[in-house]
């Protein structure tokens, strides 16, 4: 059985439409569904963002260990740790772009954004790098607002409060649907995503020290019952999740035992109708195509 048959087995009753792509860094080797259509990244839009963030350190603009101060007002709900903390405790940027990746911190995530300028900045970045089908537009505020029916253009403690009661009510109704595969969404196809990640791997953009930067911060990933969770104990991925409203996502890099090479994988999804499910079928897809490429031993 080759990879894309693989693949297809394991999108067997998949919950929801899957886009995946997935290439063996070192023989070429590929499977791809859906892989040039445009899906909501959700918090998968975190990997370009990261990506900018490095290319900026490297031009001497922003320090790694430079530090930003948390303030009350800025802060963002949703996953994450930092707005849970004390006003006044001062991070240092590896520390947001830890955890932004990591526990896929909100409040870190634009508190990054704003430090690069923007994602208009990303954009551009991904432009320069020949990935035109990755498209960010709003911040974790933004994207937020916009689930619970909001358009607040800035965090404020009153749009906090109301983002929660409104969570936790129901009471609202969606103005712009964010799980829409449109440009005007957070969204890329699974292929560019996936070329991003191989860029990254094998050294490709930025500094050599960059990338490893990056490898290092992703293979630090706290959520891991997606592309890992079938995998043998011990197998490395360096990879970052994504979720929103019927999203779920995880994209990365899976480094093979055995001297067997790396694999680029981005699994996207839309319209998921059980979660669990979803991420049961992400691992799926990791294990056979990671079978495949491991001679099934």
């Amino acid at each position: 059985m080759g990879w894309q048959q693989a693949m297809e087995e394991a999108l067997t009753d998949a919950p929801g439409v899957f886009g995946v792509a997935a290439r063996h860094l070192e023989t070429g080797e590929f499977a791809g569904n859906l892989d040039d259509q445009l899906f909501q990244l959700a918090s998968a839009f975190k990997i370009p963002i990261m990506v900018t963030l490095m290319r900026e350190v490297e031009a001497g603009k922003i320090r790694l260990d430079q530090r930003v101060t948390l303030q009350r007002d800025d802060r963002v709900p949703g996953s994450g740790v930092l707005q849970e903390l004390d006003a006044g405790a001062a991070l240092t940027v590896k520390d947001l772009a830890t955890l932004m990746t990591i526990v896929s911190d909100n409040y870190a995530t634009d508190l990054v954004i704003e430090l690069i300028g923007g994602l208009d900045q990303v954009n551009a970045h991904m432009r320069e790098l020949g990935l035109n089908e990755i498209y960010l537009r709003h911040t974790c505020w933004e994207l937020l607002n916009h689930c619970v029916g909001m358009n607040e253009l800035g965090p404020t403690s009153a749009g906090f409060a109301e983002y929660e009661r409104r969570e936790e009510t129901g009471e609202y109704e969606i103005i712009h649907d964010v799980s829409l595969p449109t440009r005007d969404n957070n969204v890329a196809t699974p292929a560019d995503l996936n070329r991003l990640l191989a860029m990254i791997a094998q050294k490709q953009i930025l500094t050599p020290a960059s990338c490893e930067v990056m490898l290092d911060i992703l293979h630090r990933q706290q959520y891991n019952s997606r592309l890992p969770a079938l995998l043998l104990e011990g197998t490395k991925v360096a990879h970052k999740t994504g979720t929103v409203n019927g999203v779920v996502n995880d994209a990365g890099i899976i480094y093979l035992p055995k001297g067997k090479g790396t694999i680029a994988i981005t699994v996207l999804s839309r319209g998921v109708t059980d979660k669990i499910a979803a991420e049961h079928t992400i691992a799926r897809i990791a294990k056979a195509i990671y079978d495949q490429a491991m001679g099934d031993e």
